[in-house]
Formats: structure tokens, sequence, C-alpha cells
């Protein structure tokens, strides 16, 4: 009975034991799966063959026939569980093969999301880097204090923010004028009367950013500057013509309007520094420049001659007899008169000159690069425009008439720096009041 029962375990463990090894890896699938055919295969022939022995009332099967029977065998369930595995494998092959295709298209679907979302990232820290760099701009330009400052911020700035511009300028409106004056200008120089034209009549129509073309063919982008409803001025940038379109040119439309922005809180600063510094250097009176100012400027100018060994002209100009006129007519009255004196000067001098309030009733004109015959012709023209002109007293209802003595030297035939410039000229000016007041002396015609 035992060696049945041990029959049955055997065969069933023959075929049942090989679909457990599924589930083991391959090498082991393998060597177990040996063993198992060699034990399960050997102890069914064994019962096999004793029963057909017994069967047959012999003593059995010889050893040899019954090794050898086991192990043919052996040798076909071996090869039937190798057909199973390798029907099993081709299976698995394909099916895996179809996974590997699968996860191939998913890398590709993946590499590819992947530079998109690089791309999107590389264009993300490019345009936070611009803003960087547009922030750092605008808070420099809200701290400067004048248009110097102003304009090296910008030379800067935007030939890395706006490398398309080849040049820029800012225009500050004269509104008493009507007007546009150029405070800043980079590689772009254009004429304040076309600028005044034709930038202001567009900006009337149109308040926001618009393209434009200069007298030379370069495409201008213009942004108007206001605060409120008040015009302050201008930023205009040049571009190659033709150079920028479509997308391109929107972005520095936008970019533009966006610094044009900005810019009018520096523009304010520096337009009120300017009004303050105009103001510390002028006289309140006459408009001219202080006598701090003269000496100043007298230093830079004489420096300038002795360099470039050009002449230097200065004329120093005396209201005659303007104490006592003050005293008999008033101080109030005075002032009318020092006021338009110093109007006439203005206007009989070139815009290159400088006009300066020396002291009370004492004038200075520098003349560079002057005429010692042409200086003296403008010195006798302001002396007689003066004597022609008459100022009406309201309180003695009667018309006064105002004289003036001028007194003219040159560098380098009367001096040598600029205090013996000076001292000529003086002299000059004391020989005319000694003279009887009312006339122009030069410093040469008094040695002669």
């Amino acid at each position: 009975m035992g060696i049945f029962l041990l029959a049955a375990a055997q065969l069933g463990f023959l075929t049942l034991a090989p679909l457990g090894l599924y589930a083991l890896p391959r090498r082991s699938q393998s060597f177990f799966l040996w063993l198992v055919f060699l034990w399960g295969g050997f102890g069914a022939l064994a019962v096999a063959f004793w029963f057909v022995g017994r069967s047959a009332g012999g003593e059995g099967i010889n050893p040899k026939i019954w090794l050898g029977a086991a192990a043919c065998l052996a040798l076909f369930e071996s090869l039937y569980h190798r057909r199973f595995f390798s029907g099993a494998t081709v299976a698995e092959m394909i099916s895996r093969q179809d996974e590997l295709h699968a996860i191939q298209a998913q890398l590709a679907g993946s590499r590819e999301e992947i530079g998109r979302l690089k791309n999107k990232l590389q264009s993300g820290e490019s345009r936070l880097n611009e803003s960087f760099k547009f922030y750092a701009t605008v808070r420099e330009l809200a701290e400067c204090v004048d248009f110097e400052h102003m304009k090296k911020v910008l030379e800067r700035d935007l030939r890395q923010t706006m490398p398309r511009l080849i040049g820029f300028a800012i225009f500050v409106y004269q509104e008493k004028a009507r007007r546009l004056e150029p405070q800043i200008q980079h590689r772009l120089w254009l004429n304040p009367e076309w600028a005044s034209r034709a930038l202001l009549g567009r900006a009337k129509a149109d308040a926001n950013t618009f393209f434009d073309q200069d007298d030379a063919g370069r495409d201008l982008v213009v942004s108007p500057i206001s605060v409120g409803k008040n015009l302050l001025g201008f930023f205009v940038g040049a571009l190659e013509a033709g150079a920028v379109h479509g997308a391109e040119r929107q972005e520095i439309q936008d970019y533009m309007s966006t610094l044009a922005e900005e810019l009018k809180f520096g523009m304010l600063k520096a337009m009120s520094f300017s009004k303050v510094e105009e103001l510390s250097r002028t006289d309140g009176l006459t408009g001219l420049f202080r006598r701090g100012v003269f000496d100043l400027t007298l230093e830079e100018e004489f420096l300038r001659a002795k360099t470039f060994k050009t002449n230097l002209g200065l004329m120093i100009l005396d209201v005659d007899h303007f104490k006592s006129f003050n005293d008999k007519w008033g101080h109030p009255f005075g002032d009318i008169v020092l006021r338009k004196v110093a109007h006439i000067i203005k206007e009989g001098v070139y815009e290159t000159d400088f006009v300066a309030r020396y002291g009370g009733e004492e004038f200075a004109i520098l003349l560079p690069r002057a005429n010692e015959d042409g200086a003296a012709r403008k010195a006798e023209q302001i002396r007689r425009r003066l004597e022609e002109e008459s100022f009406y007293n309201e309180d003695k209802k009667m018309d006064i008439r105002a004289t003036i003595s001028i007194g003219v030297a040159f560098f380098p035939r009367d001096a040598q720096d600029g205090a013996g410039l000076l001292r000529a000229a003086d002299e000059a000016l004391y020989y005319s009041k000694q003279m009887g007041r009312n006339r122009v002396t030069s410093r040469s015609h008094m040695s002669s």
C-alpha cells in the first residue's frame, strides 16, 4: 500500500510542481525543474515496473532496464517542460517587447515635454533677469538729481536691455515757449524745431508710444512723458530703418512705454534740481548769472583761450549816475531800469557770449573767440540802444533816460591772466567815466 501512496505523491508532484515554479526567477526555475523531473520520473517508473514484475509472477525487472526506462521518462519530461517554457518565453518576450515599445513612446513624449518645460524655464529665467535689470535701472533713475546722471544710467543700461536702439534723446517741454528743448542726446541729434513741430502735434492726437521717422530716414520710437494731463517731455529712441517688425516692434513699443512711465519721476526731480540750481546761479532781478558764476566762467574761458591760442574779450558795463538816479526816482523805478538794461545786453550779444550781473549797477560780458573790432561795434550798439530807450515814470508823468559806460579788454593783447583781463577792462571803464560817461573805451586805445 505504501508503494502506491508514494507513487501517487510522486506523480502529483511531478505534474503540479512545475506550475508553482513559474513564480520563481528564471535561473531558479531551471535548476529546481530538473530536480523535479529526475526525482518524480524515477519514483514513478520504480512503482510501475515493480507492479508489472509482480503481476507477471516474477521477481521484478532487471535494474538496468529500470534505470534506462527512468532516464527515457526523465528525458521525455524534460523535453515536454522545455517546450512548455519555450512557449511561455516567446509569449512573454512578445509581451515585454510591446511593453518596451510603450515605454519608449512614453520616454519620447517625456523628452518632448521636458524640452518644452526647459524652454519655458529658460524663457522665464530670461524674463526674470530682464525684470531685475529693468528694476535696477528704474531705481537708479529715480535717484538721479540731474540729467547728466540720468544720461549715464541710460547709456549703460539700455545697451543691454534695448540693444536695438542706436541712440536716444530726452526732450523737455517748455510750456511758455511751446517748444521742446533737448536735455539728453546720445547718438541721436534731432533739430528742436522739427521735434517741436512733429512730436508735439502727434502727441496731441495720441498720448501713447508711437513710431515715426526723422529727416535721416531712421525709425523713431517716441514715448510721451506726462504727469496727469501735464506733458513733461518725450523719450525718443532711434532704430535702424526697417530693422524691427511684428512682435519685436510691439515688444520695443511696450518697453518704451513702461520706461517712459518710470522716467517721469527722475525727470521731475532733475527738473526741480535744475530750477533750484538755476535760481542759485542767476540774479533774481535781472535773470542774468551771478558774480560767483562769472568768476568760475572767466577762469574756464581764459584757460580755453590760452590752450587753443584764441582771443577772449571782456566788457564791463556800468549805468551812469545810477545811485543818484536811484535816490531821485526811487528803488522800484531803478529796478525797472536794471531789468531793461539786462534785456538790452542779452539781445545785443551772441548765445555763445556769457552775460552776468557783476554787482549793483555793473554788468560783465565774456566774448570767447571774439574779433576786437566786432566786439567794439557790439559795445557801441548796446550803448546807443540804451541811450535811445526812454523809461516812463508814472509818479512824475514823464519820460526818463539812462546811459551806460563800457570798458573793453582783450586777451592776449591787454592781459596774460584772468585777473589781469578783469583789471584791464575795469581800467577802460574808469577811463570812460573820466571822459564824460556814456561812451565805450577799449584798453588798447588808452595805451596809445
